[in-house]
């Protein structure tokens, strides 16, 4: 049985939970967090009436905002080209190397500390597309990747059970090697007015489905134009769709009631009480557990010793999902699709051997480099001085807290600001590439770019 059967409507939300928030989420079926931002007692209150909850990891890139985990990763973790480490400068993230067995144990104790310990449905996978996007041209290399995606997902299952595991983008990934181990695929970018009119994008739309009807996996989608229509393109295809506006930031109230009635457009109801509440509302206002500490402080030592790094684009096609992301937002793009990076996600027959070169043979790599405030507590009044004394140090204790409390609000909300960007503007451009091209995947790009270069030649 998949654990996203009966699931209808969804959000993925990235910021920083309010007890506002808390009690909308139960209304949706699924919600898709940053388990970071959450303590196990709100994580159990989400799920009080049912809904299930994913929670965030990045599986084919690390940010180098997450200090506690570029601390633990060792040389092979990374992978590298040309003896140099792949660098996103716009995300300011690496490209890892998931055929590390050592890396893979980070992410499994990763899942175990954030997804696992908290009482969290599953795990909502990010940046898996980077592994169609940056290594199609390379036959042996994807074959490593793939098989190291694999060795991943099948430890996963042996430590955790039945847990929701669910890939964002990897198309060709899910089809070739995950979809048996995955329960589903998130299509960020799903926007009708580039998916009605393009070709690969409507076979795309079968193969996903004929995965379901042989593997049972989900697809999400999540678009960013066009509510109501991409909404009733993605119902028809049999996917579970989300509109998101707002780069994973903002969460959206009011935008599902949770009754006996099964009519279809979340995205259709709009808010009827405050609807300026949710714009108002920060999520990074509230920040009763301030677990962003640690991924808003960046090391220098991870900044200065970039060892001569490949900066490279991400291709358009790839999603998001990590706000930084925090992310998530991981993210991200325009789109709710970390495809983009972010903001679809499952396998499909693999053998799960995996080649020598894995395990015994790293790509090229360099020396790893490796890369919190404390509360200070308002000052007590003195009891000897006298009440207007008293008075005076409990103003001035409470300025400095107030400004205090702004400060971290300020890191906060600039902290998941940049994970939603990640995740929504990693993949923002995965349906709107150049003019008439349309929507293309990794591997239609890749042939179109030698297409032109034999003209050019």
């Amino acid at each position: 049985m998949n654990p996203l059967d009966g699931v209808k409507n969804y959000q993925v939300y990235y910021g920083h939970p309010t007890a506002a928030i808390l009690k909308d989420m139960q209304n949706y079926d699924l919600v898709i967090i940053e388990p970071l931002h959450y303590t196990k007692a709100q994580v159990e209150q989400i799920k009080a009436r049912g809904t299930k909850v994913l929670g965030y990891i990045s599986v084919m890139e690390v940010a180098t905002w997450n200090t506690g985990l570029m601390s633990k990763l060792q040389s092979g973790d990374f992978f590298t080209r040309n003896g140099q480490r792949v660098h996103y400068s716009e995300w300011d993230s690496y490209l890892t190397n998931i055929a590390s067995p050592h890396f893979q144990g980070l992410l499994l104790t990763e899942i175990q500390n954030q997804v696992v310990a908290k009482g969290i449905d599953g795990v909502f996978m990010d940046t898996v597309g980077d592994i169609d996007n940056e290594h199609l041209n390379n036959p042996t290399v994807l074959m490593q990747q793939r098989d190291g995606l694999v060795n991943f997902l099948k430890q996963a299952r042996a430590r955790y059970g039945e847990i929701a595991m669910v890939q964002n983008w990897g198309f060709d990934t899910l089809e070739t090697s995950t979809a048996p181990y995955v329960d589903g695929i998130m299509w960020e970018s799903f926007n009708a007015d580039t998916i009605k009119s393009d070709a690969w994008s409507q076979n795309m739309i079968k193969k996903l489905q004929a995965v379901d009807a042989k593997h049972s996996v989900k697809t999400l989608t999540i678009s960013t134009r066009l509510s109501a229509d991409s909404h009733k393109l993605a119902k028809d295809s049999g996917f579970i769709h989300f509109h998101e506006a707002d780069a994973y930031v903002n969460w959206n109230a009011g935008l599902v009631t949770r009754t006996q009635d099964t009519t279809p457009a979340p995205v259709a109801v709009a808010p009827t009480t405050k609807p300026a509440e949710t714009t108002t509302t920060k999520p990074a206002t509230t920040t009763a557990t301030k677990p962003a500490a640690t991924t808003t402080t960046k090391p220098a030592a991870t900044t200065t010793t970039k060892p001569a790094e490949t900066t490279t684009t991400k291709p358009a096609t790839t999603t998001a999902t990590k706000p930084t992301a925090t992310t998530t937002t991981k993210p991200a793009e325009t789109t709710t699709t970390k495809p983009a990076t972010t903001t679809a996600t499952k396998p499909t027959t693999t053998t799960a051997t995996k080649p020598a070169a894995t395990k015994t043979t790293k790509p090229v790599t360099e020396t790893a480099t490796k890369p919190v405030t404390k509360p200070v507590s308002a000052p007590k009044a003195d009891a000897s001085t006298d009440k207007p004394t008293e008075s005076k140090q409990k103003e001035k204790a409470d300025w400095k807290q107030e400004k205090k409390d702004k400060k971290e609000k300020k890191k906060a909300k600039k902290h998941a600001k940049k994970h939603a960007k990640k995740h929504a503007g990693k993949h923002s451009s995965s349906n709107d590439h150049h003019a008439a091209k349309g929507n293309m995947c990794g591997k239609v790009k890749h042939k179109t770019a030698g297409f032109l270069n034999f003209f050019k030649f």
